[in-house]
């Protein structure tokens, strides 16, 4: 506990409520971030439909890939392809428009569609109907990941629609509304999303997590009411990294190591240790522990202390320069 209290008492430090800390709101309405994709404060604030499936489709490039690389393809995403891929609506009406019957629910999407990228060209295809126009095939050529990945906004929007709502805020406040509590609300917040092409837990929470965590980088956190927050746990490689490093045990399922980070956040009180913020907050600790293992974001990041390492790390207890990644 006490190495994880030290890495805790660090980030708050060096890095919270920065406006370059990753994964959190502030990162959302950056444009050298998150290109075409950036949304207000005062939008993502007041739970505007637009913004939020902006912010769902931005949160899902971040996977598989290094956040710096992200960025750059986000930043260099064009600003009519962004357009179309952060609409929900205009998605759902190019997939009735089209004349491919994969297009015509998500379920047939996600069983049905084999979207490609062609091995020499790298333009889209797909091998059932390869001359058939097809927006999933621009979208994959844009987005520039796996060959498939051109699924995951459309899959986004017909997730929803098939699902019976018009927006992210209506499954909110339909799914706040039937549920028993706000642990059953969370958990199925991230079950429905989940059932987007590409839509891991860790995708999900941590969009879930961007609007629902009050202290998760400003006040701007539109579904924090009636949803356990502390549910939505970020678990990344880095994560995984720092839970080895102090020697879990445990099984290495998503479930598993989440319970576990919501064990140890429940044992450090955040709010004496900066006061405002909530007691117990299980992705701010993790947040904590990603950012510290996280090689590639501290070197990028002004405020961390490797940029001032010939006098920062002395000073450091001596139980973090064990662990931190850029003294190995």
């Amino acid at each position: 506990m006490r190495r994880t209290r030290l890495v805790v008492a660090w980030y708050l430090k060096h890095h919270y409520g920065t406006s370059e800390d990753p994964g959190t709101r502030p990162m959302y309405y950056d444009r050298q971030r998150v290109g075409h994709l950036a949304v207000t404060p005062a939008d993502l604030g007041q739970g505007s439909p637009a913004a939020l499936f902006k912010v769902l489709i931005a949160t899902a490039m971040f996977q598989r890939l290094r956040d710096a690389l992200v960025m750059r393809l986000l930043r260099e995403l064009p600003a009519r392809t962004a357009r179309e891929i952060g609409s929900m609506h205009r998605l759902a009406a190019l997939s009735e428009a089209s004349s491919c019957p994969h297009l015509k629910s998500n379920e047939a999407l996600l069983t049905s569609c084999d979207l490609s990228k062609h091995p020499e060209t790298k333009r889209g295809t797909c091998g059932e109907y390869p001359e058939l126009p097809c927006h999933l095939k621009k979208h994959t050529e844009a987005l520039r990941r796996y060959g498939h990945f051109g699924k995951v906004p459309t899959s986004a929007a017909l997730a929803l629609r098939d699902g019976g709502q018009r927006s992210l805020p209506q499954l909110y406040e339909r799914t706040v509304a039937s549920s028993h509590s706000a642990k059953e609300a969370a958990v199925a917040l991230e079950r429905a999303l989940s059932r987007s092409w590409r839509v891991s837990q860790k995708i999900a929470s941590m969009f879930l997590s961007a609007v629902a965590n009050p202290d998760l980088g400003d006040s701007n956190a539109p579904w924090s009411a009636g949803v356990d927050w502390n549910h939505f746990v970020v678990i990344d490689s880095n994560v995984a990294l720092y839970l080895e490093t102090v020697g879990y045990q445990g099984a290495r399922t998503y479930d598993a190591r989440r319970e576990f980070v919501q064990a140890l956040a429940s044992r450090i009180d955040l709010e004496t240790m900066l006061p405002g913020l909530c007691s117990t907050n299980a992705r701010l600790v993790q947040q904590a522990l990603y950012l510290f293992m996280s090689q590639s974001n501290r070197k990028s990041l002004p405020y961390d202390c490797c940029q001032r390492q010939e006098w920062a790390c002395p000073t450091c207890p001596s139980e973090l320069r064990i662990m931190c990644s850029l003294r190995k």
